[in-house]
């Protein structure tokens, strides 16, 4: 068995809300095969109170190919003004690798480790 085209792939989400009314939501997708593995991982967290906390994180790591292609996107907007202030937090990762591979190494979006929530909690 040949491991130069065998991809390891792992995505993480999480979210986390503060607040009378929260709602948070999080999803990992990803796919590896034989030189080919893409990663999806998506957050979102939503809260109402006088004073809403949120915060949603997502990263990802595979293992390199010839092509590999990594984007992030976090969008946070807070409404502090009126009678129900409202913070919300999205972050979406996606990732993918092509062709060929090294088993011993990664190429990691945004940074290696694990989702940390800044601190929130």
């Amino acid at each position: 068995m040949s491991l130069s085209n065998t991809f390891l792939i792992d995505m993480n989400a999480a979210a986390d809300a503060l607040g009378d009314h929260t709602a948070t939501y999080t999803a990992t997708a990803t796919m590896a095969v034989p030189s080919l593995a893409i990663g999806f991982a998506a957050a979102t967290a939503v809260a109402q109170d006088p004073a809403p906390r949120t915060s949603a994180e997502t990263t990802g790591l595979v293992t390199p190919g010839y092509i590999i292609s990594g984007h992030a996107q976090e969008l946070s907007i807070d409404f502090p003004y009126g009678p129900t202030p409202v913070s919300v937090d999205i972050s979406i990762t996606t990732m993918s690798s092509h062709g060929g591979g090294n088993v011993l190494s990664g190429y990691a979006l945004p940074d290696v480790g694990d989702v940390s929530l800044h601190g929130l909690f």
